[in-house]
């Protein structure tokens, strides 16, 4: 119901901005995109399995919201959130989310880029940071269809392939055959629509997932998986309406430890674990909303000169997972 109701709101704005005179239509375009970055984590969390308990459920609501409405590969979302990030948050050479060209993140990184993305790095990306996020739909597009070429190549038509490659071309059929074709729209016009769309809802995507991680330790080497989830994860704390949006990635802490709570019980979840951390002494990190914005942005500008940590196997491992009961 959610996610339909998002994308009528969604379809609303943009209806409106189709009628509209072009100043409008482009002071408009922050409104659509809000909402439609909104239904598009709903489709994150079905590729997490969140949604349902039934696989099939999950997995038709997930290429519904990603590879068909966002023209985000489902396969490929599926290998680099699920398994990378998830499973190395932070973590240089395994999360592909701090591997943003031609930015770096860590000072490590940095010293082995060449002498142009070195000036860059150091004078130009804390300003190009925000700017640059706008581009990362088209980036993952770009990702999506050079995982599919590999996908075909390695597996032959395997039935994954044909769902997510159906989607995918949809996507397009969705967003530009059909525009030109019912609405007597140009080519240029019906692209260049699309094409800011989803620059806004890139730049909202960003402002949705950048805070969670980024302004935290960067890690070369960990050896325990849970802390390392603690260790760079952290909460959102925001008003109540904007939490509504963020289908509870605002809980980032407890949907790395536990993707397959649905985003309605997180805050629930969210009692056990804060407290559970404070009883056994573990990182449990908040920040504010806008605070956090602030803080991913004078990280990217001091990311190169700050080296990424590397853990000695004499850490201290986390304590006893929670009790049964709780």
């Amino acid at each position: 119901m959610k996610f339909f109701v998002l994308l009528s709101c969604t379809a609303a704005v943009i209806t409106v901005q189709l009628q509209s005179e072009l100043w409008l239509t482009c002071a408009l375009m922050p409104v659509s995109a809000f909402f439609a970055t909104a239904g598009v984590m709903l489709g994150h969390e079905g590729g997490h399995g969140a949604l349902s308990t039934s696989a099939r459920r999950n997995s038709i609501f997930y290429h519904m919201a990603f590879p068909l409405f966002a023209g985000l590969g489902a396969n490929f979302w599926r290998w680099k959130h699920n398994q990378q990030h998830h499973g190395h948050p932070n973590v240089e050479g395994r999360d592909p989310d701090i591997a943003l060209w031609p930015m770096t993140t860590s000072q490590n990184t940095y010293e082995e880029c060449g002498p142009a993305r070195r000036w860059f790095q150091r004078h130009l990306q804390g300003k190009a940071f925000w700017p640059l996020t706008t581009l990362m739909p088209q980036l993952l597009r770009i990702k999506t269809t050079r995982f599919l070429i590999g996908k075909l190549r390695a597996e032959g038509l395997s039935r994954g392939f044909v769902a997510d490659a159906a989607c995918f071309l949809g996507h397009f059929t969705l967003w530009m055959v059909m525009p030109v074709m019912l609405l007597d729209a140009s080519v240029g016009s019906v692209v260049l629509f699309w094409f800011g769309f989803w620059c806004c809802v890139g730049f909202m995507l960003a402002m949705v997932f950048a805070p969670a991680h980024m302004g935290l330790d960067i890690v070369r080497s960990h050896d325990d998986p849970w802390l390392l989830q603690l260790e760079t994860t952290r909460n959102l704390v925001m008003p109540r309406w904007l939490s509504f949006f963020f289908i509870g990635l605002d809980y980032q802490v407890e949907h790395h430890l536990f993707p397959k709570i649905p985003h309605q019980n997180l805050p629930k979840a969210a009692e056990v674990t804060k407290a559970w951390a404070a009883r056994e002494g573990v990182p449990y990190q908040e920040i504010g909303y806008f605070a956090s914005l602030v803080d991913v942005t004078r990280f990217m500008h001091d990311a190169w000169r700050r080296p990424a940590r590397i853990d000695t196997p004499e850490a201290a491992p986390l304590p006893a997972a929670l009790p049964a009961a709780e």
